[in-house]
């Protein structure tokens, strides 16, 4: 029989977690989605200031180019947590770190376990995949929203189209068709431009090695701080 005393030492011990659960998933994905906006931020401010050159007369250009990108970065912060855990968590980091034979590997759950699982030691033994993990889901997500067929993408060419056609003369049967012309002219460079953001978000984070998007020593060390 179990006496009250032994119940409450067990009950005071605190329980191993063996994989990144609840605050240890939403902590490494918040960080991510932090350290990336800085970037794509500055991808989209880029992108703003061809808008502003090739397409914006200089009377009619805004003081900050950027803020034609507001549906953008509204429709991403809106879905970019749900879709960055689901690709880390549970699409590749999950489960028990165990060889086939039931035992478990030496630096697991950490700090370096060798076995695809749902442990920060895990991660850090596999970071060059969780950097292609999080640079994939967030990247692409953007390509999609920087996309003509996404409604943030319509949301923004009204915004451009409306200051480009700016104190244009009213229209007649002549100016209403120079009017179109200009009108698709316009659409076409736009999406050209934004056509450029999975190759310029790629620049942005050093290239194909995603140097400048691993964050390595900081994020090996922010993954660690969880049991």
């Amino acid at each position: 029989m179990v006496s009250t005393v032994q119940l409450i030492t067990f009950l005071a011990i605190p329980l191993v977690v063996l994989g990144c659960e609840g605050e240890c998933i939403v902590g490494i994905t918040k960080e991510y989605i932090s350290l990336y906006s800085s970037v794509y931020l500055g991808v989209f401010q880029g992108m703003a200031n061809q808008i502003d050159a090739q397409i914006i007369p200089p009377d009619n250009r805004r003081q900050d180019a950027i803020s034609y990108f507001t549906p953008i970065i509204a429709a991403y912060n809106k879905a970019s947590y749900d879709g960055l855990e689901h690709a880390i968590f549970p699409s590749y980091f999950h489960g028990k770190c165990l060889w086939p034979n039931g035992t478990v590997p030496n630096g697991c759950p950490n700090p370096d376990c060798p076995v695809v699982c749902g442990t920060p030691g895990s991660m850090v033994h596999f970071f060059p995949k969780l950097t292609q993990i999080a640079f994939d889901q967030v990247s692409g997500k953007l390509t999609n929203l920087t996309s003509p067929k996404s409604k943030a993408y319509q949301q923004l060419k009204k915004m451009v189209l409306s200051d480009a056609q700016k104190m244009e003369p009213r229209s007649t049967s002549r100016s209403a068709t120079l009017k179109a012309r200009r009108t698709a002219t316009t659409e076409k460079k736009l999406r050209a431009i934004m056509k450029t953001f999975p190759t310029m978000m790629m620049s942005a984070c050093g290239g194909s090695n995603l140097a400048q998007c691993c964050w390595e020593e900081y994020m090996k060390k922010f993954i660690l701080q969880y049991p």
